[in-house]
């Protein structure tokens, strides 16, 4: 007769066994979720990076917040005004607005990391968002397309009812 030790009926190697394939497995996804974290993070400072280093994004910027600084037009109709002339400041405004797009359904798919780029974006994002609301709404209607910048709309309503912390 077979005077090996047993438990649930199988030996103590058998289950040894299963348990450290078990303990791989759980290791490995373990292993993979962090890989794909530091990986979302490194892309989100690699954009954030690319940012400030692109001359055409920079002076997008810089020319739309002083379009909106200016208080005696309305957004909204300089913007269809540039829009039939094709001019640069249309064009400027469209690449700023589909780059929020583009940063909001990255971070919405999580394809970047949302802390991190709330952290060092946080006052664009909601400035900007309030500043061209109004003209994204216009647009939406003009065209009849009611999901035109739509995350970028998700993001910064997200943003500001969670906003960023002071530190202490």
């Amino acid at each position: 007769m077979d005077e090996t030790a047993r438990f649930l009926g199988e030996s103590y190697g058998f289950w040894i066994q299963t348990g450290a394939i078990i303990l791989s497995a759980v290791m490995a996804v373990i292993a993979i979720a962090h890989n794909g974290r530091m990986a979302r993070k490194r892309t989100t400072i690699d954009v954030l990076l690319q940012e400030n280093q692109d001359n055409a994004l920079i002076s997008a910027k810089f020319s739309v917040f002083n379009l909106i600084k200016d208080n005696n037009n309305s957004f909204v109709e300089i913007y269809f005004k540039e829009k039939e002339k094709q001019s640069d400041t249309y064009k400027q405004i469209t690449m700023l607005l589909n780059r929020y797009e583009f940063i909001a359904q990255s971070i919405r798919n999580k394809a970047f990391e949302e802390k991190i780029y709330k952290q060092m974006q946080y006052a664009n994002i909601t400035r900007m968002w309030d500043r061209v609301c109004p003209l994204i709404y216009e647009i939406r209607q003009r065209q009849n397309a009611p999901t035109f910048y739509q995350e970028f709309e998700w993001l910064a309503t997200r943003w500001k009812k969670k906003p960023l912390k002071t530190n202490k």
